[in-house]
């Protein structure tokens, strides 16, 4: 039987919970705030992956909102296509 190696430096938990994010992003001249939403498909304590319409860009930071009225910021990693929406890996800043 094959030996699976896990790339992931850390284990992931599965979540199925509403996101709420922001991030600043620059039109012509103006930087214009935008709220979004995703769901989260699964957290670990270095970052979250979750889903959204929004089409984000590695190398975006985001500010995501807790319940709790606070936030953390986070890197944006990577990003895939997957049913006319996005699948995002972040990277939570300490």
């Amino acid at each position: 039987m094959p030996v699976h190696n896990e790339r992931r430096r850390h284990t992931r938990i599965g979540n199925d919970m509403p996101l709420s994010f922001s991030l600043s992003i620059l039109e012509f001249t103006n930087l214009k705030r935008v709220e979004a939403y995703g769901t989260v498909v699964d957290k670990s304590n270095a970052g979250i992956g979750f889903v959204t319409d929004i089409q984000l860009e590695p190398g975006h930071i985001i500010r995501i909102h807790n319940e709790e009225n606070s936030s953390v910021t986070a890197e944006v990693m990577w990003v895939g296509a997957i049913e006319g929406k996005y699948r995002v890996g972040v990277l939570i800043y300490k």
